[in-house]
């Protein structure tokens, strides 16, 4: 009695909520119905998530410095090693300079040291020195040839180093973001710039830890993106990644779903929702209706059930999942039965009835 009660009153409201929202004078309409029938359809869980590039790269100097020229903003389309910045290379041209010195030094040095070593070999040769003398000799010489060695090859490394003021786009993309501004001092490892190729994305979803083992691998996947141009809010992709590991927190496992090349409106960050083939067999049987048929109120679901008169009563339902714009019935129609697929329309349908009486 209790629950008869509840839903009694759940009836009366809701034609008072549709009175109070269309007004006294609502016009019926032509109810559009859905014929309930099972399913064997293939089952599914919804997922959610984002999307990201496939080929993304943070951007960041490898010398320090300030930065003298900015040439890209966020947005940008920038092609292979087109200069994107560049930082001040005045002390690393000094220190070339200071190099290139050393290095002069040290060859004259060297050419010294082997002079006075051939000098020493004649003369030890004539035995007009020991062989002491002679090894000294030798020494330096070796000496003066491994320090000029090593100047040579620091004079390289700082040429290298001249290079690495200029940042370049190390393949075709957009710019996401950037980081930093003109006249900022650069530090090795700070990122300046963020770039990602936009020819390839993915969807990245989160499924949960229990049902990571029934998907369905090689099956077409729905992936639907809101934010997306019409053409492409609606995708079918057939790649799929599990990653190896699951997140601690949220006992979910990250998905990898492979979209279509060249999307135009799809990019980073969006927001994204996939539907998953599972592996656990057919929906024995099982009542789906579309979701926005079913009316909502506190703990009470209800449906709008046509009658063979045209007539639509208002029926209590128990729900499950929901499965894209689908949700399963468990208990409250049966197979045959016609259902409004607007319960607002059903409920003016309603109303009009009671005020002709």
């Amino acid at each position: 009695m209790t629950h008869l009660f509840k839903f009694t009153s759940f009836k009366l409201a809701l034609v008072a909520f549709y009175l109070a929202g269309y007004g006294m004078n609502a016009e019926a309409e032509t109810l559009q119905t859905f014929t309930v029938a099972q399913s064997n359809a293939e089952q599914f869980i919804t997922v959610e998530g984002s999307i990201e590039a496939v080929k993304s790269s943070l951007l960041a100097p490898q010398v320090s410095g300030s930065i003298t020229v900015l040439n890209v903003k966020a947005g940008d389309q920038v092609k292979t090693g087109q200069v994107l910045a560049r930082i001040d290379t005045r002390i690393a041209n000094q220190q070339a300079v200071a190099n290139q010195a050393q290095v002069g030094a040290a060859r004259a040095q060297l050419s010294a040291a082997r002079q006075e070593y051939e000098r020493k070999k004649r003369l030890h040769e004539k035995q007009y020195i020991s062989q002491a003398a002679l090894e000294r000799a030798e020494s330096d010489y070796k000496t003066a040839e491994a320090q000029t060695k090593a100047e040579l090859a620091q004079t390289g490394m700082a040429n290298v180093q001249s290079g690495l003021h200029i940042v370049t786009a190390p393949y075709a993309g957009v710019i996401a973001e950037v980081m930093t501004e003109q006249g900022d001092m650069a530090m090795p490892g700070k990122p300046l710039l963020a770039l990602y190729d936009p020819k390839e994305m993915r969807a990245v979803v989160n499924v949960p830890q229990s049902q990571i083992a029934s998907i369905k691998a090689g099956s077409n996947i729905k992936v639907i993106i809101p934010a997306a141009a019409e053409a492409e809010r609606s995708v079918t992709v057939s790649k799929i990644t599990v990653l190896p590991t699951a997140d601690a927190v949220t006992n979910s496992v990250k998905v990898r779903l492979l979209l279509p090349q060249n999307l135009s409106s799809v990019s980073p960050g969006m927001f994204a929702r996939a539907q998953l083939p599972t592996t656990s067999g057919k929906l024995n049987n099982k009542i789906f209706i579309p979701s926005h048929a079913v009316i909502k109120r506190s703990e009470l679901m209800a449906v709008y059930v046509v009658n063979a008169q045209g007539e639509p009563q208002l029926r209590q339902v128990r729900v499950g999942r929901q499965q894209g714009d689908n949700i399963e019935i468990f208990a409250g129609l049966y197979s045959g039965e016609k259902i409004a697929l607007s319960p607002i329309a059903a409920a003016n349908f309603q109303t009009k009835k009671l005020l002709k009486k």
